[in-house]
């Protein structure tokens, strides 16, 4: 089956919600539609850096689906929405994202109809990095991750 999106790869944005933000996820076999009854942290993003992964693992018949969103941000961007309460929330509570792909495509990562909001993404790591030449930006990378037994599914 032929997809009907563009066959082009990366993250175009980001916004991410506490992970007891979602107000209505209604799923079906087609993706699902999701409301939000707070106010995201829209994240800006360097072109080209970004991704999100899905890595699928089965142990003893049980599948486990891995979720790892990359978040490269310019670091003095990042200042403006990466404080030590919004990493404590991310350690602890978690985070829903909605990730819109380069090729149009919107995702709901970190929540799903089996465990709903049990199973956030969840702060894994954050680099601050200089750069390695005269000509790179210093960044700010955010690595979120959650485990769940299904994909993201898109939002319709």
């Amino acid at each position: 089956m032929r997809s009907m999106h563009k066959p082009i790869g990366g993250v175009e944005s980001v916004a991410l919600y506490p992970a007891d933000a979602v107000d209505v996820a209604l799923f079906s076999s087609c993706g699902c539609e999701v409301s939000f009854f707070d106010t995201p942290i829209e994240v800006e993003l360097l072109d080209d850096s970004s991704v999100y992964e899905e890595k699928t693992e089965s142990r003893c018949g049980v599948i486990k689906v891995t979720h790892r969103l990359t978040l490269v941000a310019d670091r003095d961007e990042a200042e403006s929405w990466l404080s030590n309460e919004f990493l404590e929330r991310a350690s602890l509570e978690g985070v829903v994202a909605t990730v819109k792909l380069c090729d149009g495509r919107r995702l709901l990562v970190g929540y799903s109809a089996n465990f709903r909001d049990e199973q956030p993404l969840r702060l894994e790591s954050v680099v601050c990095s200089s750069g390695s030449s005269l000509h790179d930006r210093p960044t700010t990378t955010l690595l979120l991750v959650s485990q769940d037994t299904e994909f993201s599914q898109e939002i319709l």
